[in-house]
């Protein structure tokens, strides 16, 4: 007989099942069978913690973006409107700062600096203070429990060399050592699922009998999330397909772009960020960064749905006038808006007593103020989930005397259980509570 309040699954599941098939495996979402049996008796199982990056370049339009009013009364501001349905799972931080090195390239050091633990005084590659990245200093704490360490994804789609890596860079191994990032879907697809038989239309064919075999044991919750997560990798594909069949139609442009690219710069876009969000909610890894584009890089994009016509970012920054203005500011959010659809995302997918978003902390911002004026000053920056540790959010945090940015960082490592007393040029750190 069941003793009253104990939780009995008809099965226990490991966290580390897997589906899989010839060529390719498919890692299982967080399922109530793989909470123990007898659970009150039981040592809880806490879901893991995730942690993202996603970057910006070339700063924000700062009156468009930053609320006036701190706290929790603050006003979703135009640039960060998509986010008004999460407001309730947000920060917004204004008033952080970074130190300019003299000798690189003001939009390089932007970038390749935003998450190095180097302070600005310590040139370790080159004329560069860039040393391991602050991800990859999380991922070497919590990433040897998954299958890839940390996750690197960048949209970069430009084929012409204009610029250097230190433009495009985020994370670091190591003082000039940059990590790989992947930029084509396909790809990406392929690192987590395998890569398997492209006469196969879908992973899900490969491991469907096995996974038809496990559903038939579960409980009537675990079926519906398990279809639900099914659904998501169905979807993918189907994405990643449609790309490959309109680049295979239409016209060849004047610069080739990679063949699984989108046409689509949003759903380029929102197809990596849901391959993030897959890979978390998999759990085969807990930390990524996602490059959005890198900084300067004078080549035009198409912002689809926002005009008919390319811009170029970097040149618009240094375009004076309203209309330059207010067509950084339509940048702005339509960044902003590819950033609403992964919280949404982790907010949709549920994992244990609560969301994927409640177990993760994922922001959005850039290594520059304002474009302008090549400013480090007031950088953007937007969070999102609690971070497995029931960090409060909702609020704007306003931080009236100069602070570094890389207080911000240092307080992430407390969260991730990393001990280590001074991140770069930190000065102590923010209290979340």
């Amino acid at each position: 007989m069941t003793p009253a309040g104990q939780v009995v699954s008809r099965l226990q599941l490991s966290r580390r099942k897997l589906l899989r098939g010839i060529g390719a495996s498919l890692a299982l979402p967080w399922l109530d069978a793989m909470t123990p049996a007898f659970a009150s008796r039981a040592p809880q199982v806490k879901a893991p913690q995730r942690f993202a990056w996603v970057y910006i370049p070339n700063g924000v339009v700062q009156d468009a973006w930053h609320p006036t009013e701190s706290g929790r009364n603050w006003e979703i501001t135009p640039s960060l409107s998509p986010l008004a349905p999460f407001r309730s799972d947000v920060n917004i931080f204004t008033g952080l700062d970074r130190e300019f090195r003299g000798g690189t390239g003001v939009h390089a050091q932007a970038g390749c600096c935003w998450l190095t633990s180097s302070p600005p005084s310590e040139a370790l590659d080159g004329s560069f203070p860039t040393n391991r990245s602050l991800d990859q200093i999380i991922a070497s704490k919590i990433g040897d429990e998954t299958l890839f360490r940390s996750l690197e994804l960048s949209c970069n789609d430009h084929d012409n060399q204009k610029e250097t890596r230190y433009f495009e860079t985020v994370s670091w191994y190591g003082p000039g050592y940059a990590a790989n990032v992947q930029k084509d879907p396909r790809e990406v697809f392929d690192r987590l699922f395998g890569k398997q038989d492209r006469s196969v239309k879908s992973v899900l064919d490969i491991v469907g009998e096995e996974a038809r075999d496990l559903s038939a044991t579960l409980g009537s919750t675990d079926k519906q999330k398990l279809e639900e997560y099914f659904e998501s990798v169905r979807s993918i594909e189907r994405r990643i397909n449609f790309a490959l069949a309109q680049n295979g139609r239409r016209l060849p442009p004047s610069v080739a772009r990679p063949s699984t690219v989108p046409n689509d710069r949003g759903e380029y876009i929102r197809l990596m960020g849901d391959l993030m969000v897959l890979a978390f909610q998999q759990d085969l890894t807990r930390v990524a960064t996602l490059v959005i584009d890198p900084e300067r890089w004078d080549t035009p994009r198409m912002y689809d749905g926002v005009w008919s016509t390319p811009q170029n970012h970097h040149v618009l920054t240094h375009t004076k006038g309203e209309e330059a203005k207010a067509k950084l500011q339509k940048i702005d959010h339509f960044h902003v808006q590819q950033f609403a659809h992964v919280v949404k995302r982790l907010k949709d997918i549920p994992e244990h007593d609560g969301t994927l978003l409640d177990n993760c902390l994922v922001s959005l911002g850039s290594g520059m103020g304002d474009g302008a004026v090549h400013d480090y000053n007031n950088v953007p920056v937007v969070t999102a989930g609690s971070a497995g540790v029931g960090l409060k959010t909702g609020n704007h945090y306003v931080n009236v005397d100069k602070v570094p940015l890389a207080n911000l960082w240092a307080t992430y490592l407390d969260i991730a259980g990393v001990e280590q007393e001074v991140f770069a040029d930190s000065t102590g750190r923010i209290s979340l509570s």
